[in-house]
C-alpha cells in the first residue's frame, strides 16, 4: 500500500514555541510561547483534531516568570517561579483547561509527578516534604497510594548523538539514498511502516532537516525545521493521533496527516 503525507494545519505565534503539552483525554495541546523582547510569555489550547483554539495568547498573572508544567484530564498546571532571585522556590497554578479560568494556586509546591487525579510533589518552606494533591481540587491527599503511571499517547522519537553507532548507521543511509551527510546529531523514528529522520546540516551555519520516508525507500517530505542553529534541539517532531508535528523556524506549529 503506498503510503502520503498531506498538509493539515499551521498555526504561527508571535514568539518562540517553548514548550507543548498534550492531553489526550480531550485532543488538546497547550503551547507556551515566549517573547524574549518583550519578557512576555502566553499560553495557548488547541483542539488538535479539529483545528479549533479553546483559547489563544493568554497572559497569566505574571507575565514572565513562570512556564507549563503539564496538563491532565481538564487541568493546565503551571510552575511560577516567586522570587526571581531564588529558582528553587516554586508555586503551582492550577487552570481550568475549557475556559483558562484559575482552579487553584499553591504557593509552596514543586511538581515532580502529573497523573490523570493526582499531581505529586514537594512543599520547601518547612522542610522538604513529599505533598500528593488532588489535581481538580490542590487539597493534599493523605493516606493513599495513588498511581502515578501516565501513559502518554505521544510518539516520539529516539535522540542519537554523533558519537553513538545508531548515527554512523543513519548517516550512511542518508548518503547512499540523499547524497546527505549529517552532523551533530540526529532523531529517528519507525512508525506506521514510515521511517521519520530529524537530521542536522552545514550549510554555512548549522540547520535542521526533517525527512520521512516510505517502506520503499521514496521521501515524502523534507522540511527545514530551522537554520543558522548554534546548537541542537530534542524532540523536534513527535507523532499524535495520525498526524507528525514539528515546529519550523522556532515561532510556527505544523501538523501533516499520515496517510
Amino acid at each position: 500500500m503506498s503510503r502520503s503525507i498531506v498538509f493539515h494545519y499551521s498555526h504561527v505565534f508571535d514568539g518562540t514555541i517553548w514548550n507543548i503539552k498534550v492531553s489526550d483525554q480531550n485532543s488538546v495541546m497547550v503551547l507556551e510561547v515566549r517573547n524574549h523582547e518583550r519578557r512576555e510569555v502566553r499560553f495557548s489550547a488547541l483542539n488538535y483534531l479539529t483545528n479549533a483554539f479553546l483559547w489563544r495568547d493568554k497572559v497569566l498573572d505574571d507575565p514572565w516568570w513562570i512556564n507549563l508544567a503539564g496538563v491532565s484530564g481538564r487541568i493546565v498546571l503551571f510552575t511560577y517561579y516567586s522570587d526571581s532571585n531564588n529558582p528553587d522556590k516554586k508555586a503551582t497554578i492550577a487552570y481550568h483547561l475549557t475556559d483558562a479560568q484559575m482552579a487553584w494556586w499553591n504557593n509552596d509546591f514543586s511538581i515532580h509527578t502529573i497523573s490523570r487525579e493526582f499531581v505529586a510533589g514537594y512543599a520547601e518552606k518547612f522542610g522538604k516534604r513529599e505533598l500528593v494533591l488532588n489535581i481538580q481540587t490542590g487539597h493534599v491527599v493523605e493516606n493513599v497510594e495513588p498511581d502515578l503511571n501516565n501513559s502518554d499517547s505521544v510518539v516520539r522519537p529516539h535522540h542519537y548523538p554523533a558519537d553513538h553507532p545508531y548515527f554512523a548507521t543513519v548517516k550512511r543511509f542518508l548518503n547512499q539514498k540523499f547524497n546527505l551527510l549529517p552532523t551533530a546529531a540526529l532523531e529517528y523514528l519507525e512508525h506506521d511502516s514510515l521511517i521519520f529522520i530529524s537530521c542536522y546540516l552545514h550549510e554555512k551555519e548549522l540547520a535542521n532537516y526533517l525527512y520521512i520516508i516510505s517502506p520503499d525507500g521514496d521521501l515524502l517530505l523534507q522540511e527545514k525545521l530551522a537554520e543558522h542553529l548554534k546548537g541542537i534541539g530534542l524532540d523536534t517532531f513527535f507523532i499524535l493521533s495520525g498526524c507528525v508535528f514539528f515546529v519550523r523556524n522556532k515561532g510556527e506549529l505544523v501538523s501533516y496527516k499520515i496517510l
